[in-house]
């Protein structure tokens, strides 16, 4: 009987698309003149975020490209969703300033009503494709990192992932496409004049929207939870464990955002009427988890980027300088070649060649001095 009463509560009829005639009368005049209306700051800190998230993702390919030169089909994947997370973000602040979800229901026009419906055909595919290829490159990331270091049951999870999100992704953006027979209905659901002249056919829209939701969110924590299984059996060292799991944990921030998303859907369908309103909310959390999808994927290339250039800065700007001592900098004395376990005479000198500007030209005599020597000059600057 609880669960029965649970599932009543979660598909009852207290809000949607349709509201009964009683709730429509109780609703306030139309304000057509100075509605009241939602302000500029949340697409403003829409704006602020896409930019911070265009900027890690700038940093992750520098780093896949130009410093490690290993891009992989993950960075592709990752290209192509941002510019499906640069729509969808567009396409949110258009809805929630420009295109209805700015006003209450009572208020909206008989413009708005179509042109809300048609930014929400959109953001939801938009959104759909987007975090589906951040899904994939997320998991073409674990397979590269993977691959040969552990048992094969893990990849087996991984596969099985990458087909379980491209499944989910041709499933619901076919059937949120076609939803509405035909297709045009979608934006004319509540067009009076063009429903008296067309018959419409439509699914159960509150039913599909949270169905995606609930898997995307589903599929979001496994996603974040694949890597435990992945760094628990890396031979590293705690320290290093504890900082790869780091990396990782910042998925849980998207999945909070699809949490949040899910939450909404369900209240907009199935508690309120009032659906522009609060679907404002709604779509806020569709943008913050496609660019936190993207600062997730792009976290674990971070790593290469400020290690060469943040970390290579303070090094120049520490042993350029005076030492402790006021003594002036002996590269030799400093030179990891030592702490290696090298002798000083051991350093090759006669491969460098210093000109008058102080550039350092590196030429490799002889393959075994070209290796040793690598460690104690990869930070100098070398001539063309």
């Amino acid at each position: 009987m609880t669960d029965i009463n649970i599932l009543d509560t979660l598909v009852g009829r207290g809000g949607g698309l349709y509201p009964p005639p009683s709730v429509v009368h109780s609703w306030p005049k139309p304000n057509h003149t100075n509605p009241e209306t939602r302000g500029w700051a949340v697409p403003l800190t829409l704006i602020a975020v896409l930019i911070i998230t265009t900027i890690i993702y700038s940093a992750r390919m520098w780093a896949r490209l130009i410093i490690a030169k290993n891009a992989g089909l993950d960075d592709l994947l990752v290209s192509i969703a941002m510019v499906l997370v640069v729509g969808s973000t567009i396409a949110v602040i258009l809805g929630i300033r420009m295109y209805g979800f700015q006003w209450h229901a009572w208020d909206q026009t008989s413009q708005s009503l179509i042109t809300t419906r048609q930014i929400t055909l959109a953001i939801e595919i938009l959104y759909l494709e987007a975090t589906t290829l951040i899904k994939i490159s997320i998991l073409c990331f674990y397979r590269r990192l993977a691959k040969g270091s552990i048992s094969k049951i893990f990849l087996y999870w991984v596969w099985a992932s990458i087909a379980s999100v491209v499944c989910y992704s041709v499933i619901f953006t076919f059937i949120i496409i076609f939803s509405y027979t035909p297709v045009e209905g979608y934006w004319h659901l509540f067009d009076t004049s063009w429903r008296l002249s067309n018959k419409l056919k439509s699914l159960n829209e509150g039913a599909l929207i949270v169905s995606v939701t609930v898997i995307g969110t589903l599929q979001d924590l496994f996603i974040c939870a694949l890597p435990i299984i992945l760094v628990w059996n890396l031979q590293v060292p705690g320290r290093q464990k504890a900082a790869l799991m780091g990396i990782f944990g910042v998925g849980l921030l998207t999945c909070v955002s699809g949490i949040m998303r899910m939450y909404y859907a369900i209240y907009i369908y199935y508690y309120t009427y009032d659906i522009t309103w609060y679907a404002f909310y709604a779509w806020i959390w569709t943008a913050l988890e496609a660019d936190l999808g993207v600062v997730c994927a792009s976290a674990p290339a971070l790593k290469v980027f400020f290690r060469r250039y943040f970390n290579a800065t303070s090094n120049r700007s520490s042993n350029r300088g005076p030492n402790r001592n006021n003594e002036p900098w002996n590269p030799l004395k400093d030179s990891n070649i030592i702490s290696e376990g090298l002798k000083p005479n051991m350093v090759p000198m006669d491969s460098l060649k210093v000109s008058t500007h102080h550039h350092v030209t590196i030429e490799d005599q002889d393959e075994m001095y070209s290796q040793a020597s690598y460690t104690s000059t990869n930070n100098l600057t070398a001539l063309p």
